[in-house]
C-alpha cells in the first residue's frame, strides 16, 4: 500500500457539478468513503446543490451509471465509489479490472474526468485502514476529481479558443475574396 501521496493543491471547488456514484455492496464501509469524499468536497468549498449521489448494487454498476451519467453532460467531474474485498475466486479480480478499464473508457470516451474510487483489498482490515484509517482515500479521491475537473475545463477552454482562432483564420480568404471583388469594382470605374 503505497503512502506516497502527491502534495495537496490549494483547490477551489466553487461552481464546480459533481456526480458521485456509489455502490450499496459493503453498504457501511462505502458509506464511510462517501461521507470523507462529501466532506473534503464541501471543505474546498463545493456547494451541496452541486453534487448529486446516484447508488447501484455493486462496484460492477458503476460504470454502466457513469457512462449515462457522462452522456448528460451536465457534471465536471464522475466519482465512482466502491469496495471489492477479495473472497475464494477470482470474482474480486474481474471485477477491479473489468470496472478500472471501463472507467477509464468512460472518461476517454465523454471528455470527463472519472475517478475510480473503487477499493480492491483482501480483507476487511485492509479495507478499514483505506477507508476510515490514516489514508483516507476519500479524501484523495475527491482532491484528484477537483484537480482533474479544474484542468479538463482549462483544458477544454483552451482548445475552444483554439479553434474559434481556426475559425477566424480560415475565413481570412473571405477578407481577400472582399479585397478582390473592391479591386475589380476600381477596375471597372476606370473603363468608364
Amino acid at each position: 500500500m503505497s503512502k506516497d501521496k502527491p502534495d495537496r493543491l490549494a483547490i477551489d471547488g466553487e461552481g464546480c457539478r459533481v456526480a458521485i456514484i456509489a455502490a450499496r455492496y459493503n453498504f457501511q464501509m462505502v458509506n464511510t468513503l462517501l461521507e470523507s469524499v462529501l466532506q473534503t468536497l464541501d471543505t474546498c468549498g463545493v456547494r451541496q446543490e452541486d453534487v448529486e449521489t446516484f447508488r447501484v448494487p455493486g462496484s460492477n454498476e458503476i460504470p454502466h451509471a457513469a457512462s449515462m451519467i457522462a452522456k448528460t453532460g451536465a457534471f465536471d467531474v464522475i466519482i465512482g465509489l466502491g469496495l471489492v474485498i477479495a473472497g475464494e475466486t477470482d470474482h474480486h479480480t474481474i471485477i477491479t479490472h473489468a470496472t478500472a478499464s471501463a472507467l477509464q473508457s468512460v472518461g476517454v470516451r465523454f471528455e470527463v474526468p472519472v475517478i475510480n474510487g473503487i477499493i480492491s483489498v483482501s480483507n476487511e482490515k485492509q479495507a478499514a485502514d483505506r477507508i476510515s484509517g490514516e489514508l483516507d482515500r476519500g479524501s484523495e479521491f475527491a482532491y484528484a476529481a477537483l484537480e482533474m475537473a479544474q484542468l479538463n475545463n482549462l483544458l477544454q477552454k483552451r482548445i475552444f479558443d483554439e479553434d474559434a482562432n481556426l475559425v477566424l483564420d480560415d475565413l481570412d480568404w473571405l477578407d481577400d475574396l472582399d479585397q478582390a471583388a473592391d479591386d475589380d469594382d476600381e477596375s471597372e470605374d476606370w473603363k468608364k
